[in-house]
């Protein structure tokens, strides 16, 4: 059985040092202690979310969130070889926290909310903040199940515009940009990205229920962008990006020599 993952946000931790003992309290300590029932002996690894794996056993234990771990090895885990990027289309309800899930777990590593002209869920600019916030605990969630040191940002709610500007980016640069589209004839993995030293990038954009209007398609394509189909299925908004993501990751990243990493 795997270790448990826990999140510590101590900008301290990378100083950390094989037989230093360190605390996790606070939410990530209660959930160690009360909810999974974690004991003294027991290994658990600790991350920061920016690539740093601390492998740990747990020495001493206090209340109902406190618990002592005594370091045993420290990790920078390197990058897969492509860099992928998902402009998701806000989907409705609940599918929203479901692509953010998936996103996550199939190991992206940015995702930009996009308000999308047919997107029938709006962030209102009054609960922007919360909204937003929701996708965030989705992807704590899923990096943790996941187990992921290095875990996906969230960027801002991005309009059209700013969508374009992205692409632009990417197209000029090291990588592509592909919008995934139902009526697009070349298959995904036929799509051109260029690369440097083995590594690239590559910006994937999902649309809504709706789909992507035309208007939007053209400003994406004047921007650079590709345009690309999965397959003869049409998924579903909050499961293309994450489907995507995994056939590009199985023939770029899965099983490639990773770049950088490192025992501290």
């Amino acid at each position: 059985m795997s270790a448990p993952v826990f999140y510590i946000a101590d900008p301290d931790l990378h100083q950390v040092q094989v037989g230093q003992e360190i605390t996790l309290a606070g939410t990530e300590g209660r959930h160690a202690v009360s909810v999974l029932r974690v004991n003294i002996g027991e290994v658990i690894e600790l991350v920061d979310g920016r690539g740093l794996r601390v492998h740990s056993t747990v020495v001493r234990v206090s209340g109902k969130e406190n618990l002592w771990v005594r370091v045993s090895k420290v990790l920078i885990e390197p990058i897969a070889p492509l860099h992928i990027t998902v402009v998701q289309a806000l989907p409705k309800g609940e599918h929203g926290e479901l692509a953010i899930d998936l996103l996550t777990q199939v190991g992206v590593d940015v995702i930009v909310p996009w308000a999308a002209a047919r997107s029938i869920t709006k962030w209102a600019p009054d609960r922007l903040e919360k909204a937003r916030s929701k996708w965030q605990v989705a992807v704590t969630a899923a990096a943790k199940q996941a187990r992921r040191a290095n875990w996906p940002v969230l960027g801002e709610l991005a309009t059209t515009a700013q969508v374009a500007e992205l692409i632009a980016g990417a197209s000029s640069g090291v990588g592509a940009a592909i919008v995934l589209h139902e009526e697009a004839i070349t298959p995904l993995l036929e799509v051109p990205i260029t690369d440097r030293g083995g590594a690239s990038e590559v910006v994937l954009i999902v649309g809504p229920e709706g789909g992507i209007g035309e208007d939007e398609r053209a400003i994406f394509r004047a921007a650079g962008a590709f345009e690309a189909r999965l397959g003869p299925s049409v998924l579903r908004s909050s499961a293309a990006g994450a489907v995507a993501t995994a056939v590009l990751s199985a023939t770029r990243n899965w099983g490639k020599p990773p770049v950088g990493g490192s025992t501290l």
